[in-house]
Formats: C-alpha cells, sequence, structure tokens
C-alpha cells in the first residue's frame, strides 16, 4: 500500500512538471474493473433459475412434479423444474441438507397412499441426485396425513399431490 501511495505521488510529481493530468487516472482506472470483473463473475454464477424460491427453510417451485397416474415415475414435463431445481441446490452449497417429502390426496387405500408418496419422494431425491446435487438428501413419505386442504374437489385433490423440498443450512 505504501509502495502504491508513492508510485501515485511520483506520477502526481511527474505529471505536475510534464503539465499532463491523464496519465495518474489511468492506472486507477485500469485497477477498478480488474477488481470488479471477478466479483461479477460470481454473481453470476450462482443465480438462480426465476421459477425456483428459496423461502426461509423450504424452497418453493412454480411448476408441481408431475408422475404418472399411481406411479412413481416422473413425467418428461417435470425435467426443466428438476433442472432449475437441481441448479438452485448447486449453487446453495451452504445448504447441508435436503428433505424431500412426498404427498398424495385422500382417494385410495392409506397404506397404498403411504407407500406411493415415499416412492415418489425417493424417485425426486433420484433424479436430483443425477442432475449432480451434492448435498445430503433423504426421502420421506407422507401419504395423506399431512393435506393442504380438505374438500372433496378436483382441485383440493390435485393440491394435495404434492412435493415439498426441506433445506438445513
Amino acid at each position: 500500500a505504501n509502495t502504491l501511495a508513492l508510485l501515485m505521488l511520483l506520477g502526481v510529481s511527474a505529471c505536475a512538471k510534464s503539465g499532463s493530468v491523464e496519465v495518474s487516472a489511468e492506472p486507477e482506472a485500469e485497477a477498478a474493473p480488474a477488481e470488479a470483473a471477478p466479483e461479477a463473475e460470481a454473481e453470476a454464477a450462482v443465480e438462480d433459475p426465476s421459477d425456483v424460491h428459496i423461502v426461509g427453510d423450504h424452497i418453493e417451485i412454480d411448476h408441481k412434479i408431475m408422475f404418472g397416474h399411481d406411479s412413481d415415475e416422473i413425467l418428461a414435463e417435470s425435467n426443466e423444474i428438476l433442472d432449475h431445481l437441481a441448479q438452485t441446490l448447486v449453487n446453495h452449497g451452504e445448504f447441508t441438507t435436503l428433505h424431500v417429502v412426498g404427498h398424495t390426496d385422500s382417494s385410495g387405500d392409506d397404506g397404498h397412499n403411504q407407500e406411493l408418496s415415499e416412492r415418489r419422494a425417493n424417485a425426486v431425491v433420484a433424479a436430483l441426485a443425477e442432475r449432480g446435487v451434492t448435498q445430503s438428501m433423504d426421502a420421506r413419505g407422507a401419504g395423506e396425513t399431512e393435506l393442504a386442504c380438505s374438500d372433496d374437489t378436483d382441485e383440493c385433490h390435485e393440491n394435495n399431490r404434492r412435493v415439498e423440498f426441506l433445506i438445513e443450512k
């Protein structure tokens, strides 16, 4: 720092003798962008997809993960949201653990719904691992025990069929 101050002082003195002030301003202008460039690159590297949102201790996604009827097969239409979710997790190494919770609606047998929700949660964990997520992940099926709504309507049943993502730092 002392050397830099001395060089700047010498540059100002030399410029004052020659009558030119532009020379002393150039080194400062070159140094500022060089320092800012790594910060700009770092910010761009951690930009999260716009359809994945970190909200407190969980992650919300704008599009549901879709499965085949009465199946743990993830439909191709969910690949993009899974890619975006994985990218968000990769961007956030401060998250140490992801808990994936599968839910079903209340139609059908309780035991079957419990097992289906477990298989679906495990399928999502596997899909995220395939996409490079390295955080510790676990899967839990809640079946129909944690309903988002209890009305006997198609819309309510649809809202109950979901996957939730809880994060730990």
